[in-house]
């Protein structure tokens, strides 16, 4: 029956042939090996391929950081019973509305054992009368500070561009971490008053000579060190001489 079978397909074939001698299997493709299924060679078929699209690449800005502005806190000009001490903070020439005719911020003090503190002060200048312990520039900028004596010491730190006079009598000054002290003294001072710095720069001193002319002179930030015996000895640079 199977022979049978394959004779009535053959004879088909043959009685569809035409003339020409083409038949109903002209123009099929042919296969080969690797796409017959029985055979070790098959491979799976034609490949396909998948269409591919490419990603424009992205660009993304990243945002630059601003650093936030301290905020600064409100202004303070107030006397403390306890510890006898002026606080005197945050205060600038457009801000306040206490100053004088002169454009100053006046403090009268009338203890001496009194001291002021100043804090965080801007582009003012302050005026302190009356004879006092000691005054504290502390994280000022373009400040100038005006006072007659002090008994103990004036000390500036982390300060910028201020500027302090004495009208009377003052021990000493201490400059730590500040860039730009200008110190005028008084006639009073020239012999007694003593300068303790570290870690500031751009320190001068202003007096008036004997001859009623204005001096300057900067306070050396450049020292040469040398082991002598066993011990340290410093001197000023060269560049001061």
């Amino acid at each position: 029956a199977a022979g049978g079978g394959a004779a009535a397909l053959f004879g088909e074939l043959a009685a569809k042939r035409t003339n020409d001698g083409t038949s109903a299997a002209t123009g099929l493709r042919k296969v080969t090996k690797d796409q017959q299924t029985w055979r070790k060679e098959f491979k799976g078929g034609e490949p396909t391929t998948t269409p591919t699209t490419t990603a424009k690449p992205t660009t993304t800005t990243a945002a630059v950081a601003v650093p936030a502005k301290k905020k600064k806190g409100p202004p303070k000009c107030e006397y403390q019973n306890q510890g006898s001490k002026w606080n005197i903070e945050n205060q600038t020439k457009d801000d306040n509305t206490g100053l004088g005719d002169s454009g100053m911020l006046e403090i009268t003090v009338t203890d001496a054992k009194q001291q002021v503190y100043i804090y965080k002060c801007e582009n003012i200048t302050i005026n302190v009368t009356g004879k006092l312990k000691s005054i504290i520039l502390d994280s000022c900028s373009k400040t100038n500070i005006l006072f007659d004596s002090a008994i103990s010491a004036c000390e500036i730190v982390n300060c910028k561009r201020v500027q302090v006079q004495t009208r009377g009598l003052c021990p000493s000054v201490s400059i730590d971490k500040t860039d730009g002290c200008l110190v005028y003294l008084s006639k009073e001072s020239l012999s007694s008053t003593s300068f303790v710095t570290s870690k500031s720069t751009e320190m001068n001193v202003n007096w008036e000579g004997e001859d009623g002319e204005t001096k300057e002179a900067p306070i050396p930030e450049q020292f040469v060190h040398k082991l002598v015996n066993g011990s340290i000895t410093s001197d000023v640079s060269d560049l001061y001489h």
